[in-house]
């Protein structure tokens, strides 16, 4: 059920209230790009696939167990590879982008002492909130 246009623009109006007030949480929580696969990331993992399942069979006919772990090691190792996006690929292109305040925008860059920040500020609202409470 869609909403109604006073709905839309209360709604919008709370988005635009929650990136002056925390844009760093609006950020976290903006929707993200999937990370892009590459043709030669996937041709990579697949041929991996491929020459571990041959390793595979090759073991079977061979009363070779080790080989067959490692065989299937191989395929899962480049099942995985060709599935995952590379990772400095993906955070260069969320770090080029020259938006402020856009929804677009990727999450803040995962620094340790953001994150702690982050957290402990988390914290501070929370020992505040339950300290005014009168139930407490």
């Amino acid at each position: 059920m869609p909403l109604s246009e006073h709905e839309q623009k209360m709604l919008d109006e709370m988005e635009r209230q929650l990136f002056a007030d925390d844009p760093r949480l609006a950020r976290a929580f903006a929707p993200k790009t999937p990370p892009r696969r590459s043709g030669r990331r996937i041709l990579i993992g697949l041929g991996a696939v491929v020459v571990g399942l041959v390793v595979l069979v090759l073991a079977v006919s061979l009363p070779a167990i080790w080989l067959g772990v490692i065989a299937f090691i191989g395929m899962l190792a480049g099942a995985v590879y060709a599935v995952t996006g590379s990772g400095s690929s993906s955070e260069g292109k969320g770090t080029t982008d020259g938006g402020g305040g856009g929804g677009g925008a990727g999450p803040a860059a995962p620094g340790g002492d953001d994150g702690g920040a982050f957290m402990r500020k988390m914290e501070e609202r929370w020992e505040k909130r339950a300290g005014d409470d009168p139930r407490f």
